[in-house]
């Protein structure tokens, strides 16, 4: 499955707040059902109570989590779209390990692009999110830390709509539209191209598949100029669709040999 990574590569504190964000939504995951008092949940996801405090009033803003029963008590918000397996494909494993096969994989692509490379799983409970999990970015360190911070932080984590990855994930769920969006021509084509959060800058996306079940993005974003010639783009299609499929068969391989 997709494996919650702190990040490394770029100075940014959107790792350690997706890292808290996760840790909190999988305490009450692991709590059951209905309200559970803030010092419960705290120290289920061995956080301060201040801090998990902070983060569960974020994801109340946001939809994911209410404030139900006596004062200081939460629980995940129940929503039509809310897929509690899909929430178990992020939030199951402890923050901070990874598969070394599948970063492996995105370093690949990276390398054999010369572009950003980033693997997103997405959170559907509440506001459906896509979060970036892992990265590599190559000789594009400099760019990234120069770009706006509201910018970082949607391409850090952002709706599923917003971009390509997001809508490449959203295109594989049962039953979903988004007025506008050509979720038809992704399901046909098997990638999202889209503007990247960044500006002036191009994202490329393909879905990640554990079994049947979507468990993610892979995407590259570049700039956009260096994306305008039609065999760049294609070239850059391929590989990330040759990547997806790669890290698509590894979870399913793994999902068999739990399974068995």
């Amino acid at each position: 499955m997709l494996r919650p990574v702190a990040a490394t590569a770029v100075r940014e504190h959107a790792g350690s707040a997706v890292a808290r964000t996760l840790a909190v939504l999988r305490a009450l995951r692991e709590l059951g059902p209905g309200p559970h008092p803030l010092a419960v949940v705290a120290a289920r996801a061995e956080l301060p109570a201040p801090t998990a405090h902070r983060y569960v009033r974020a994801l109340a803003r946001e939809g994911a989590v209410e404030q139900r029963g006596p004062r200081g008590h939460y629980a995940l918000t129940e929503t039509p779209h809310r897929s509690t397996h899909l929430v178990d494909e992020v939030t199951d494993t402890k923050v901070g390990q990874t598969s070394p096969a599948l970063r492996a994989e995105l370093v690949t692509l990276q390398s054999r692009t010369g572009q950003v490379s980033l693997l997103y799983a997405p959170l559907l409970v509440g506001a459906a999110l896509r979060f970036c999990i892992d990265r590599a970015v190559g000789a594009h360190a400099a760019a990234l830390e120069a770009a706006p911070r509201s910018a970082l932080r949607r391409l850090w984590s952002a709706p599923l709509d917003a971009d390509a990855a997001g809508l490449a994930i959203l295109a594989c769920l049962d039953g979903t539209s988004s007025p506008g969006a050509p979720l038809d021509r992704i399901r046909e084509q098997g990638h999202a191209v889209g503007p990247s959060p960044l500006p002036e800058w191009e994202s490329i996306a393909a879905p990640v598949w554990r079994g049947s079940v979507p468990a993610g993005a892979v995407a590259l974003v570049a700039p956009r100029r260096q994306l305008r010639g039609a065999v760049a783009r294609t070239r850059c299609v391929h590989a990330v669709m040759d990547t997806a499929a790669s890290m698509s068969g590894l979870l399913t391989r793994t999902r068999v040999r739990h399974a068995g």
